[in-house]
C-alpha cells in the first residue's frame, strides 16, 4: 500500500476527496439564474448611460438642454424593453 503525500481530504484540483470516495466538482446550473438580477441592473444603467450620451452629445450640438434628461429616460425604457423581451417569456 503506498500513501500520497497529501493530507487526507485532498484531491487534484477540480476534484474533492473524502474517504475512499473521489467527487468531482458539480455545478447546480442556478449561476445564470443567480446573476439574473445584476444582469438586469446592468443593462438598465447601461441603457440609461448609453441614451443620456447620445441625449447630452445632442443637447450640446443643438443647444437644447432638455435632452439628456429625455435621451437617459429613452435609455430605460429601452433597456426595460430588452429585460421584458429576454426574462419576461416563460
Amino acid at each position: 500500500m503506498t500513501r500520497s503525500a497529501r493530507p487526507p481530504g485532498t484531491g487534484d484540483a477540480g476534484t474533492q476527496t473524502t474517504g475512499n470516495e473521489t467527487t468531482g466538482t458539480q455545478t447546480t446550473g442556478t449561476g445564470s439564474q443567480e446573476n439574473a438580477g445584476w444582469t438586469v441592473f446592468s443593462y438598465l444603467i447601461a441603457g440609461m448611460a448609453a441614451y443620456g450620451l447620445l441625449g447630452w452629445l445632442l443637447a450640446a450640438v443643438t443647444h437644447t438642454p432638455v435632452l439628456l434628461p429625455l435621451g437617459a429616460i429613452a435609455g430605460l425604457v429601452v433597456a426595460i424593453g430588452g429585460v421584458v423581451y429576454k426574462y419576461g417569456r416563460s
